[in-house]
Order: structure tokens, then sequence, then C-alpha cells
């Protein structure tokens, strides 16, 4: 399943099979200049490309996070420039937040709604549904209760590439595991 793809900083520990598992190493994100002041395109993605100009993605993931920011999700990958991140964000006070992150020209943005921290550690779906350059944004929990949680457009695509992706920005945490599951990227058949 996972034969055509590619690690974009591979972690150190990894199990690949039906589901993909791996933990993540401290100090890692992607996030490009906005408001903190700091580029990192150091977080761990397994992504592979894609060349439809409409397809839906889905993934389920799985995380047992430790340090705040800890956060899984999906990564849709153009350059470094352009690429837009749906995730999970652990906040150990709580709420943590269920988030998007849309980085264009060089530049991220991110929103954000709270996420309840007893079910941070439940399985957690994320759908993309990419069509020639707008995304939507969907997220399901608790047995199919969906949500959308934006809509988004890339811009400068040229090539395109699409994964699972986990980090650790905190640069004391020690990481965590998360397993991904449920992984399909389904080409729209018009």
């Amino acid at each position: 399943m996972w034969k055509s793809y590619k690690w974009i900083n591979e972690p150190d520990e990894v199990s690949l099979g039906e589901s993909l598992t791996f933990q993540t190493a401290p100090d890692t994100d992607f996030w490009r200049n906005t408001h903190y002041g700091f580029n990192r395109m150091t977080a761990h993605a397994l992504v592979t490309d894609v060349s439809s100009k409409r397809f839906t993605c889905r993934a389920t993931i799985e995380m047992d996070p430790s340090h705040t920011y800890d956060q899984a999700g999906i990564l849709l990958y153009v350059n470094d420039e352009h690429w837009l991140k749906t995730s999970v964000e652990y906040i150990p006070d709580g709420p943590s937040h269920l988030g998007a992150v849309v980085t264009s020209f060089g530049y991220s943005d991110w929103s954000t709604r709270d996420f309840p921290n007893d079910a941070i550690r439940e399985p957690l779906t994320f759908e993309l549904a990419y069509t020639d350059g707008d995304v939507e944004v969907f997220f399901e929990y608790e047995g199919g209760t969906r949500e959308q949680l934006r809509i988004a457009h890339l811009h400068d695509v040229s090539t395109l590439r699409i994964g699972p992706y986990a980090c650790s920005p905190d640069p004391e945490a020690p990481g965590f595991n998360v397993t991904i599951s449920d992984w399909t990227v389904t080409e729209a058949s018009t």
C-alpha cells in the first residue's frame, strides 16, 4: 500500500503495514513565517504524488500525545511555499484544537476550533476533498459525527503530493506514537 510513498523527514521508528505507525521527534513542525517569525519544514510526512484534478483523501488518526502542540493529520504539499495541513493538536490544559494551516507564497495561516481533551486519544477521521486547487476539509468523530473545518485554495499547483503527517513542535517533547489507518486517496470519476 505504501510502496509509492516517500518520506519528508523520515522518523527513526516506523512500522508500515495495513496501517502506518511511527514516533515523532522533538522540535518538528511545518510552519512558515507568520506571527511566530520562524520557518520549520521538519515534520514527518509520508507522501505520494497525485495527478488528478479531483480527488478525496481520508485517514483515521489515533495518537498518544504527551506535550503541547503534539499533532497528527494530513499534509497536502505543492512545495515549501504552498501547502495545507489539517490535524488535531494536543493542548494538555485543554481544550485541544482541530485545525488547518494553509501556506501561500511562504506565509502560513491557521484556523482552529476547540476539541475536547477526553476525545484526543480516540480515533478521529480527516477528509480532504480537492478540486483543481480548492480544498474542503472535514473531520469525523464519535461514531460518524461529521463537520466541515475549512475551505481553502492552494496556489501554483504544478505538482501535488499528499500523505499523513505528525510532529512535536516542543523542543523538550519526547515525541509520541501515532497510527494512521483507513488511508485512502480516491480520484473523482468525472
